[in-house]
């Protein structure tokens, strides 16, 4: 079966407000794997989260023995675990420096495998995009081919069809940006996981919510149809128009498409 090549082509702003950019975000081309990860709490600290947060995972990954022959099963499994570990790694700081105590970090990972059922080399289901979240950092899956959009991860945060409007005025108005989860929080963390098809010309797109609110899904649609042969150009529309809009939060992202099947 022929190797599967990811392009990928990231980008990290500190946005036009903030004072700092606690975004954090890395990706290991060889694995063809990609995290990404947005700081909060702890002061001036939310960049370490997301900072240790993206290195723990890629570690965790870049560590296990064997990658290509893991079942699609093992690596879904791999990358919460991955989550997890970074998760580990922000409260072991923690533990030992006081001033760290309150930050934490979203963190949103995926890894795209080769099926392993014999003869699927040019059919669908050849090649399946695993991803692994805590937080509202997103993932989708953007066919441009076929003019459609995905969001694969549903944010961790409160539900303001759940609380009184009237009793909560300002929880429920600022419920969809309240975390349920984060990593560096919690002994118990409970990533979320899935996986789904990826064909040549799909672009796997993970964001942090700088830019997710900011620029509606139809547009990361157009944009991506619009430069569906330069992804390059397509992650520099995205930031562009991101920072256009106001720019009022840090802006990251990280685009990945497949290529050669």
């Amino acid at each position: 079966m022929t190797n599967p090549k990811l392009k990928f082509h990231s980008r990290s702003h500190r946005g036009k407000i903030r004072k700092n950019n606690q975004d954090a975000l890395a990706v290991q081309e060889k694995l063809l794997v990609g995290a990404i990860a947005d700081g909060i709490g702890g002061g001036a600290y939310g960049h370490v989260a997301s900072q240790l947060a993206v290195d723990a995972c890629i570690d965790y990954l870049s560590s296990l023995e064997d990658n290509n022959s893991r079942s699609p099963d093992t690596a879904t499994k791999e990358l919460a675990n991955a989550v997890k570990f970074a998760n580990e790694a922000i409260m072991s700081v923690q533990a030992n420096d006081q001033r760290y105590q309150n930050m934490g970090t979203t963190l949103s990972c995926f890894w795209l495998k080769q099926s392993l059922t014999p003869g699927q080399k040019n059919q669908q289901g050849a090649y399946q995009l695993h991803y692994s979240w805590v937080g509202d950092s997103r993932i989708y899956r953007i066919r441009p081919t076929e003019n459609t959009i995905d969001q694969l991860t549903i944010d961790h945060t409160l539900d303001p069809k759940k609380i009184d409007a009237h009793q909560a005025p300002k929880l429920h108005q600022q419920a969809n940006k309240i975390l349920t989860q984060k990593v560096g929080s919690m002994l118990l963390l409970k990533p979320d996981t899935g996986s789904t098809t990826i064909l040549a010309g799909d672009i796997i797109l993970a964001c942090t919510d700088g830019l997710s609110d900011r620029i509606e899904e139809a547009c990361l649609l157009e944009y991506a149809v619009n430069h569906k042969y330069h992804l390059e150009k397509y992650a520099d529309h995205l930031l562009e128009d991101a920072l256009d809009r106001g720019g009022q939060d840090n802006i990251s992202l990280i685009a990945a498409q497949l290529t050669n099947i």
